[in-house]
């Protein structure tokens, strides 16, 4: 089940966030144009993705899904989740960076339509990110 993070979702999410952030409050104090929604089943959180909706574009920021849980759709569902609501909310494109060795994201991401459209040079730790974007029909 997809669904908005609460606020008692804290402490399940900091445990999976600690891979992008070491304390992971980012994920709750992104600001008013965040968006964190959770993939949820049998009152476990399984992944999720935090992305932003500013004005006329869209930007995600995470995606993650458990280990035990990767290959059973669940980044599918949630990336088709952000997208859906970024076309409804008038977005002409959504963007993101990935890690050049995420070999697996980068296939999902080009599953959905995005393409590369720059490098950032070292950007993870001495390894380019890969900018990418997918560009949006608005709904009407």
């Amino acid at each position: 089940m997809l669904r908005k993070a609460l606020n008692s979702d804290f402490p399940k999410l900091c445990k999976y966030y600690k891979e992008f952030d070491e304390n992971g409050i980012d994920l709750f104090n992104k600001g008013p144009f965040s968006n964190l929604i959770i993939y949820e089943d049998n009152d476990e959180i399984k992944g999720f993705i935090s992305y932003s909706i500013m004005y006329d574009r869209a930007e995600i920021d995470f995606i993650y899904v458990e280990e035990a849980y990767r290959r059973q759709n669940i980044a599918f569902e949630l990336m088709n989740y952000c997208i859906e609501d970024a076309s409804h909310s008038g977005c002409y494109n959504i963007t993101l960076e990935v890690n050049e060795k995420n070999d697996a994201g980068i296939r999902l991401y080009e599953k959905f339509g995005f393409q590369r459209v720059a490098i950032r040079p070292k950007y993870y730790h001495g390894i380019d990110g890969i900018l990418m974007m997918k560009e949006l029909k608005k709904s009407e």
